[in-house]
């Protein structure tokens, strides 16, 4: 009889956690404080059990309520919460057991970018394992218009959104096959849309190529790539290499982890070019 007492508590407090858990979900999905009856319509839940939820929630800052007749929204605790996470996850970390797989099973140097401003970031770089190989770091910066991470990137957006991430035309032609027109960056991007992948053949740096893919995860623009030297990314073995990208892209783009570390750092970057 103790223990039928014991479990029926067990479930009734794991019940009011589960409840909770929706609440905070549904506070967070919208874009202004809900009513009471919103939140009973929306969760499906009585009134009288969300009053005591919210209470308990209330006083601990994880919401907060105004006006008359209430309405309820995210409290201050729940972004603490956030910032802690953020400080305890790295996305340069988290990639990397990834892209050391993809460098030793290509013997390229396998890299993790976004945008950033008219730059892509590498997140993450891990080189091969031999002497001849395109050098990289993770948290050095890039051309996003003549390099393979940043043409993946740039073909994920409109025109109008991607204008922001390159610069005055001409653009710098830093070998005879850089594209320095937007009118021929532009038909690039169509064709990297098309068939899905992205390639700089020596238009960043003379003898090197990059292939890039895309790394599908809701809103986050991200991509993942291989250089190395133009010879062993010959159209003869795109094909392999494609395999390798994709399968990693679509293990990181399952990894929830790097995901959240890769959406909290790229809107802490977000803020900091919003306040020069």
């Amino acid at each position: 009889m103790v223990a039928d007492m014991e479990q029926r508590a067990t479930s009734y407090h794991s019940q009011g956690l589960v409840r909770a858990i929706r609440l905070l979900g549904a506070l967070e999905e919208a874009d202004r404080p809900l009513s009471l009856a919103s939140l009973s319509t929306s969760l499906d839940l009585p009134k009288s059990t969300l009053v005591r939820l919210l209470a308990i929630l209330e006083e601990h800052d994880y919401v907060f309520r105004e006006g008359t007749p209430p309405t309820f929204g995210i409290g201050h605790a729940v972004f603490e919460l956030s910032e802690s996470y953020r400080r305890q996850v790295d996305a340069d970390a988290l990639a990397s057991p990834y892209l050391r797989r993809v460098a030793d099973d290509t013997g390229l140097t396998a890299n993790v970018g976004v945008l950033q401003g008219r730059s892509v970031l590498h997140v993450c770089v891990e080189e091969p394992s031999r002497p001849l190989r395109f050098r990289s770091a993770s948290g050095s910066l890039d051309h996003a218009y003549c390099t393979g991470l940043g043409k993946m990137l740039l073909s994920a957006l409109d025109r109008d959104a991607a204008t922001a991430h390159l610069p005055e035309e001409p653009f710098t032609g830093y070998t005879d096959h850089t594209l320095t027109s937007r009118e021929a960056l532009d038909a690039e991007l169509e064709a990297v849309r098309g068939r899905g992948f992205s390639i700089d053949d020596e238009e960043r740096d003379p003898g090197v190529t990059c292939i890039a893919v895309p790394i599908v995860a809701g809103s986050v623009n991200a991509a993942v790539s291989v250089a190395g030297p133009s010879a062993e990314l010959a159209p003869a073995r795109r094909a392999e290499l494609l395999d390798v990208l994709r399968r990693s892209a679509a293990e990181l783009a399952a990894d929830t982890r790097f995901v959240s570390a890769l959406r909290l750092s790229r809107s802490a970057s977000t803020r900091e070019d919003a306040s020069r």
